[in-house]
């Protein structure tokens, strides 16, 4: 498993793709074609940038330290990108890029926002921008109300539910108290109950037969961190199908809130926090059974985790920005997360999703050998060294190494 780590001043098309084929020389690539050996001719290939939100929230205004690409992966990455991957099609071929957003992300601004329509004119090649989510928010005082959303097409191929069955975290773990993203909780109940454990993948992207990620460098209040395998969430059709928090607070088996008090606070806020602390023991179980099921299905996969304007504080909506100047590349998106959280500054083995899968998979972290010019390589993840330094997500402040 190898790790690229290469940094890059600003989001100018020529340093982003000289960025992007310094990595491909450090992994070992082929020099004319290096993503020859993942994207081969005729190939289908599925592009997932972030991009759960079309601006900052203006909920987020408490911060006013962040801007969108704080937020979502950087249109000039996605071009560089699919440059490479044009040239490893030779003609013949598609390029899909797409993702789930936010329920309530304006996709036709988001697509305004990053300007990839002429990609086609650009490549030759069959390129579609797709928006994977079969209902959207139209009007934020509705939020979480399914029956008040608009149905749309969603993926075009629609999508395969899978059940994990005892395989999944939530085996054996008592649902009624789960909680998805809308408040009719039953949906989410029902199919995390007993031997049934469903998740819904986007045909997309399973039937893809490429898979290629390209995350933001954030924080995550619910989990720690976003990178690769927390947006598999974006791979996922029925959204409310993901179990988020448990409702409530530890004393009575909840994990939405860390007390009583906090909850009885939130009843009159206008804008809550639900399931965003460390205490979070529900939404990472999700992400590893997302990670496992879809590792089963997919794959060809590669990822460049887009850092040069990186989110940290309380991402995923409202991080700060954070000039960290890095691209990060690899084929094992697992090995890229680990590495971005060490490059972070945070413990790994506090980020439960991460911690899990490693252990699961019995992988030690220095069999991942992370090659950089740029950034202290060797020993790479030893809790001494010092890089990026993030500001955990609130609620978060015992991931980080140095304080």
């Amino acid at each position: 498993m190898k790790v690229a780590l290469k940094r890059v001043e600003g989001y100018n098309i020529k340093d982003v793709s000289e960025a992007l084929a310094d990595m491909f020389r450090m992994l070992g690539y082929d020099r004319e074609n290096p993503l020859g050996h993942i994207v081969r001719p005729n190939d289908t290939v599925f592009i997932k940038p972030n991009w759960v939100a079309h601006e900052y929230r203006k909920s987020c205004d408490f911060d006013k330290k962040g801007d969108v690409y704080s937020v979502i992966t950087h249109p000039s990455v996605i071009r560089g990108v699919v440059d490479y991957v044009a040239k490893a099609l030779g003609g013949r071929g598609e390029i899909i890029i797409g993702d789930n957003p936010s329920i309530d992300a304006d996709f036709s601004r988001l697509r305004d926002l990053v300007r990839l329509d002429d990609l086609e004119k650009m490549t030759d090649i069959r390129c579609r921008i797709v928006d994977l989510r079969p209902l959207v928010c139209t009007d934020l005082k509705d939020y979480g109300k399914k029956s008040k959303m608009k149905k749309q097409p969603g993926d075009p191929l629609g999508f395969t539910t899978v059940n994990l069955g005892r395989k999944s975290l939530f085996y054996d773990v008592t649902p009624l108290l789960y909680r998805g993203v809308f408040d009719s909780r039953w949906e989410t109940v029902l199919h995390h109950f007993g031997r049934r454990h469903e998740y819904s993948f986007s045909n997309s992207i399973i039937n893809a037969d490429a898979y290629i990620s390209i995350p933001k460098l954030k924080t995550h209040r619910k989990v720690g961190a976003t990178l690769n395998i927390k947006g598999l969430v974006g791979t996922n059709s029925v959204k409310n199908y993901l179990v988020h928090w448990r409702v409530g607070f530890p004393m009575i088996g909840g994990d939405e809130y860390p007390d009583f008090m906090s909850w009885l606070k939130s009843k009159r806020q206008k804008v809550t926090h639900r399931g965003a602390w460390h205490g979070n023991d529900t939404a990472w179980r999700m992400v590893v059974d997302i990670y496992n099921a879809f590792a089963e299905r997919v794959g060809r996969t590669f990822t460049v985790i887009d850092g040069i304007v990186a989110g940290e504080k309380n991402g995923p909506f409202c991080p700060q920005n954070r000039r960290a100047n890095v691209l990060i590349a690899s084929e094992d998106l697992l090995a890229a997360d680990c590495a971005a959280a060490r490059l972070m500054d945070f413990d790994i083995g506090k980020i439960k999703y991460l911690d899990y899968l490693i252990n699961q998979r019995n992988i030690a972290l220095n069999d991942i050998e992370v090659i950089s010019e740029d950034f202290i390589a060797e020993d790479f993840f030893d809790s001494s060294n010092e890089y990026l330094r993030f500001m955990p997500p609130h609620g978060w402040e015992n991931i980080a190494l140095h304080r």
